[in-house]
């Protein structure tokens, strides 16, 4: 039942509420009776949708089956440094491509950078002028 109300927490947009905790319950105990066995949440579903019942527990499996699934983060970077190296591999060094790896691997730091005022330091920086 908690994990209901939880849903049903997240679905509500100010006073507007997809499901109700307690229909949902209702709905899982009576598609539970119904199935006898276990059965994937893609197969429930079509069940589900068959049989035109559960209209919150068909909402509550749409979006279970439409999340994104990430369980590999920590493989995350090391594939991505993979990409990197196939990619630029005959025109890069190991200095960059360990710059490369690092913004990857950091990217949520990396963007919080402003890319901007980083340009404009960078061109302050390399500026050739003339003085007359």
């Amino acid at each position: 039942m908690k994990h209901c109300k939880d849903l049903e927490i997240n679905l509500t947009n100010g006073e507007s509420v997809d499901i109700s905790a307690l229909d949902v319950a209702d709905e899982i105990i009576a598609v539970a009776s119904l199935l006898g066995e276990k059965k994937s949440p893609n197969e429930v579903l079509k069940l589900i949708l068959t049989l035109n019942f559960a209209p919150n527990l068909c909402i509550a499996l749409r979006i279970l089956l439409t999340l994104p699934i990430n369980v590999a983060s920590g493989e995350t970077s090391f594939s991505k440094l993979k990409l990197i190296k196939n990619f630029l591999r005959s025109t890069t060094s190991q200095e960059r491509l360990n710059g490369l790896a690092t913004l990857a691997i950091e990217h949520e730091l990396a963007d919080q950078i402003d890319l901007k005022s980083v340009i404009k330091k960078f061109a302050e920086l390399k500026v050739r002028k003339k003085q007359f």
